[in-house]
């Protein structure tokens, strides 16, 4: 089963209220963007520079993955009128408003996605699951794209920061190999792992390059890595970091709810790049209603938590090795965590699937076609996983690939391994 096999296959379109930007003038002018193969801070840089206007001053209510094909509003404050087409990226004129377009005006996406690589079975799961996704909603985990940190060898920075360890982190940030790396890229950060421990000689090698400030304030304070971290690591590469552990904390917590409500044995699991996500495949009238009402905030200073969300983030900073306070008390500019509230289940709205069509790049299997409309914040290849998850218990083991990259599917304790998908397949096919 193959999600983003191509970048045609994942189509997003950003949904706003109608009335939430009033075209009535002003000194803002509003695009729709519409990008293939690009980051939205890459289309973004593009519209400023066509503008004529600083980088700061183009606005958009939230990013858009770089893997498909993506609509999405902007706003940019003064500037020149901007009409942009290319085979990446088409910037099409909206009208004047009299404000930025903020993440607060975005109702959501809506989705048309293309599973690739399915044999019958996969369709027949398919087709059950969303069923049976319609009826119970699902936990709003945060999937796999919040942890390119893991994906790009990483780790988790604030975890080293949190033992004790700013070297480690700053290393991991500057040059850790990735899997996934342009050759040119890793070749560089290899030069850095190889001059380690030497400041001057690195201060120079990065001259002008990512890491150069890090490494000429190591040369003139010595081993202060904090500070090196503080003043050498942009502010978004930061925030990044400290969202993906901040996501992964609720990510178990929420877990550990699940579990404790539904019951170890009639949980099922989902594949992620972090830990497997639990979820169920059916709910009693009290479970529903007790996961309903439940809330999770993220943590940051100043956090209420009810008991059970309390008692969930305790046990994930015992396993974790850490206490809460340590987490909320981080005082490294960049890595200082803002509490946030969000929605515990999520619930796809308008889901439907179009017949099953030959797959053109797979031959003798099938693709279809899904399509679906979330609120913002969510995660598309979430619902997708929920849709292709085993249907009952002791079912053959499964692999999923989305883009480049594979996930085993866990069995029913929820561990993962490494597998031969074809021989499972074909065990499953001798025993039906």
């Amino acid at each position: 089963m193959r999600l983003k096999r191509t970048v045609n296959d994942f189509r997003v379109s950003e949904l706003l209220e109608d009335d939430s930007l009033p075209h009535m003038g002003g000194n803002y002018t509003i695009y729709r963007i519409t990008k293939k193969g690009l980051t939205t801070f890459e289309a973004a840089d593009i519209l400023a520079k066509g503008a004529g206007v600083d980088r700061s001053a183009v606005k958009y209510a939230g990013l858009k993955d770089k893997d498909g094909i993506t609509s999405q509003v902007m706003t940019v404050e003064g500037g020149k009128t901007v009409s942009f087409r290319d085979q990446s990226l088409t910037i099409r004129l909206l009208g004047k408003t009299n404000r930025h377009v903020e993440s607060t005006d975005s109702e959501g996406n809506s989705f048309e996605i293309v599973v690739r690589d399915l044999e019958a079975d996969d369709m027949r799961r398919l087709r059950v699951n969303m069923l049976e996704l319609n009826k119970l909603h699902i936990p709003n985990y945060f999937d796999d794209q919040r942890f390119g940190c893991l994906r790009h060898g990483q780790g988790f920075v604030v975890r080293q920061l949190l033992k004790g360890q700013p070297e480690l982190a700053l290393r991991a940030m500057l040059a850790a190999p990735s899997p996934y790396g342009h050759e040119a890229i890793e070749k560089f950060k290899h030069g850095i792992q190889r001059r380690w421990g030497d400041w001057e000689e690195l201060a120079s090698y990065t001259k002008h390059r990512r890491g150069s400030s890090a490494f000429e304030f190591l040369h003139k304070n010595g081993d202060d890595f904090v500070g090196a971290i503080e003043r050498g690591i942009a502010s978004r590469e930061k925030t990044i970091h400290l969202f993906a552990y901040q996501s992964f904390l609720w990510n178990r917590a929420a877990t550990h709810f699940i579990k404790s409500v539904v019951g170890e044995e009639n949980v099922a699991w989902l594949p992620h790049d972090a830990a497997p996500l639990a979820v169920y495949r059916d709910l009693t009238d009290e479970q529903r209603a007790k996961l309903q009402a439940f809330k999770l905030p993220l943590l940051g200073p100043g956090v209420e938590l009810n008991e059970d969300a309390a008692r969930c983030y305790k046990l994930v900073f015992r396993e974790e090795g850490f206490e809460m306070q340590q987490f909320l008390d981080l005082d490294i500019s960049g890595f200082r965590p803002l509490h946030e509230d969000r929605p515990f289940l999520v619930n796809p709205e308008f889901l439907r699937g179009a017949p099953a069509e030959s797959d053109e790049i797979y031959k003798r299997r099938h693709k279809m076609r899904i399509r679906f409309s979330l609120p913002r914040g969510h995660y598309a290849t979430l619902i997708c996983k929920r849709l292709l998850m085993p249907t009952e218990k002791d079912y053959m083991h499964l692999r999923i690939w989305v883009s480049r990259h594979s996930l085993d599917w866990p069995d029913d304790s929820g561990r993962s391994k490494t597998l031969d998908v074809a021989a499972e397949k074909e065990r499953f096919r001798a025993q039906s």
